[in-house]
């Protein structure tokens, strides 16, 4: 390789909103950062030999139209801090790009790779880049057996040389990068595969971003997004990611958290027609595979000191989450997919969200 709710839609993604969603504008403006990951990269997935597709989602767009050759991508401009004494700050982007190749006679691209979310660590001249990824690790155009899709989410991806930008603030409050240049971290090029293909160090296509300070946007009301909910096999990671999960919505009514805001429960399983605790659902309506707690931060750094068990997540002040499930299957009658409910025993509709998948295999 030179390598009411709406429901939105994409490549058996979905995105289940209670409450619209203003859409942005996908125009190079003040508002987009731009970035290609890697100009050769696209042109291989998207080129004769690849024979793939790369779709821009979730706010994400083509900066020039889209085609083997195209590129680069715009992404949104979401929040931003600068701390001009330290010359250290963060700046966060919103959207996806996915990236697919090589699909065998079952229809499953062996070369699927997703990037989402990418936000800058900024500390002086340097600034990594960090992402969410899922992607199946590729072996090859004839693996035996096919490998399972996997997960890994704020993931070290480049650093940036900012040693030539200047990011003194205009007189609207502005601050610019432009084509600051990218290498790849290395643990993550492994993790991907591109170390192989690309040596070491991976260079990457450069970053140009304009920010100012703006504080993360709460949303209203609580959805979930799923990385991918087609055609997915036992042993596949999903990532779920969570919006307007208030954080003191309710209080538990049973330990660990009786009394106090209990969170939500992020669970891949297979479920009733009727499954929801609101509804006086039982326990038993609920047949649990995978789960999570996501909680506030007093509450996960009680259940979870050291803050290293795989079994909880953090819900930010703003209520977003971020959460890793593994697909498995159950002998209960119901549907598969990803559900949020309050945990410890709390009841409360506002955050009773489903997302149905398939599972193959």
């Amino acid at each position: 390789m030179s390598m009411s709710p709406s429901v939105t839609s994409g490549r058996g993604r979905t995105t289940i909103r209670i409450a619209a969603v203003a859409a942005l504008a996908l125009v190079l403006t003040a508002c987009n950062g731009v970035w290609g990951i890697r100009g050769s990269y696209r042109n291989y997935v998207a080129g004769p030999i690849g024979q793939g597709e790369i779709v821009p989602i979730e706010g994400a767009g083509w900066e020039e139209g889209d085609g083997a050759g195209q590129g680069p991508f715009t992404w949104t401009f979401e929040s931003a801090t600068y701390d001009e004494g330290t010359a250290t700050g963060t700046v966060r982007m919103g959207g996806g790009v996915e990236t697919r190749a090589h699909r065998n006679a079952d229809g499953v691209w062996l070369l699927d790779t997703t990037f989402r979310n990418p936000r800058l660590e900024i500390d002086g001249t340097t600034a990594v880049l960090y992402a969410d990824l899922n992607f199946r690790p590729f072996l090859g155009t004839d693996p035996d057996p096919l490998p399972n899709l996997q997960a890994a989410t704020n993931v070290a991806f480049a650093t940036v040389d900012l040693s030539e930008q200047d990011l003194t603030p205009g007189a609207k409050g502005w601050r610019h990068i432009r084509n600051a240049p990218m290498v790849g971290v290395q643990s993550t090029m492994e993790l991907i595969g591109w170390d192989a293909f690309y040596g070491n160090p991976v260079t990457l296509d450069p970053l140009s971003i304009s920010f100012t300070e703006r504080a993360p946007a709460p949303a209203a009301t609580a959805s979930i997004t799923v990385s991918e909910t087609e055609g997915l096999a036992p042993g596949d990671q999903i990532t779920v990611w969570g919006e307007g999960f208030d954080p003191n919505a309710h209080t538990g009514v049973r330990p660990p958290l009786a009394g106090q805001p209990s969170g939500a429960y992020v669970v891949f399983g297979r479920f009733a027609d009727v499954w929801q605790p609101s509804q006086g659902a039982p326990s038993s309506a609920r047949s649990v595979i995978s789960q999570i707690w996501a909680l506030p931060e007093a509450q996960h750094l009680a259940l979870d000191p050291t803050q290293t068990s795989p079994s909880f997540v953090r819900i930010s002040p703003e209520g977003t989450f971020t959460a890793v499930l593994t697909v498995g299957t159950s002998t209960a009658t119901g549907n598969d997919g990803v559900y949020t409910y309050p945990g410890s025993g709390a009841v409360d509709a506002t955050q009773e969200v489903a997302q149905l998948v398939t599972v193959v295999g």
